[in-house]
């Protein structure tokens, strides 16, 4: 008994002494653990301190870059730097330069639809010459630019000037002319017979004598005849022919 007594007071000294010795490890380690939390803690703080620090320096860098822009921007006929461009602009004049698309539209789409009511198909869309002209007869080297009034500055209705940054507005309509001039001359150059439409006669009090001037020039010089507005197409029933889906009275 006294034997096994004695056994089961060293097995219960040697536990507790592993225990002791467990808990002052895990006691080094609860504190190397909140030491490591508290240095991560710190690095996070720091790391959003420098992210900070670095918007607030690119802020800073953007502000001196408007301000050599808009002094950068050159007399009539410079060339205007592409930073400012970016940034002397409005935002919603951004946003509406961004948003101009440059196929498709509204003025183009109703000049090809009155082509086509005329039978003068076959034409190809900006065709890769010079000024990729909107509607192209290749063989026939003829095309229509279709150009907007505002951007390339209509001698019919004469847009007025934006009222702010006027600087960058005309270093930039002066650009736009003198690649339009320079489009036509080379156009010319390779043979090209080119009209050109402007946004505003394509309104609905004008488009009927715009396409009624244009539409026998091209068919002579495609070789085409107009079709009349009131033929019909083969696949299109006459108004006084019953339609498939109309039921017998």
């Amino acid at each position: 008994m006294a034997k096994g007594k004695q056994w089961s007071h060293a097995r219960v000294r040697k536990n507790a002494d592993a225990r002791g010795r467990l808990a002052a490890l895990g006691g080094t380690h609860g504190r190397n653990g909140m030491k490591a939390a508290k240095r991560r803690a710190g690095g996070k703080a720091g790391a959003k301190a420098r992210q900070r620090e670095l918007l607030q320096r690119i802020e800073e860098r953007a502000h001196q870059e408007r301000e050599e822009a808009a002094n950068r921007i050159g007399p009539r006929g410079g060339r205007t730097p592409r930073i400012a461009e970016h940034y002397v602009v409005a935002k919603n004049v951004r946003k509406s330069m961004q948003g101009n698309k440059g196929k498709d539209t509204k003025p183009e789409l109703l000049v090809r639809e009155r082509l086509r009511a005329a039978g003068l198909t076959g034409y190809r869309l900006h065709w890769k010459v010079p000024g990729r002209p909107d509607i192209a007869w290749p063989g026939k080297r003829v095309c229509v630019l279709v150009n907007g009034c505002f951007w390339h500055r209509c001698p019919h209705c004469q847009p007025r000037m934006p009222k702010s940054n006027v600087e960058y507005w005309v270093v930039k309509f002066d650009r736009n002319l003198e690649r339009d001039e320079r489009n036509l001359r080379e156009l010319h150059e390779m043979g090209w017979t080119v009209h050109v439409i402007w946004e505003c006669q394509l309104k609905k009090d004008k488009i009927d004598a715009t396409m009624a001037e244009l539409l026998p020039q091209l068919a002579r010089e495609l070789g085409k005849e107009l079709k009349e507005p009131d033929e019909q197409q083969p696949n299109e029933p006459r108004p006084d022919e019953p339609r498939p889906d109309d039921s017998a009275s």
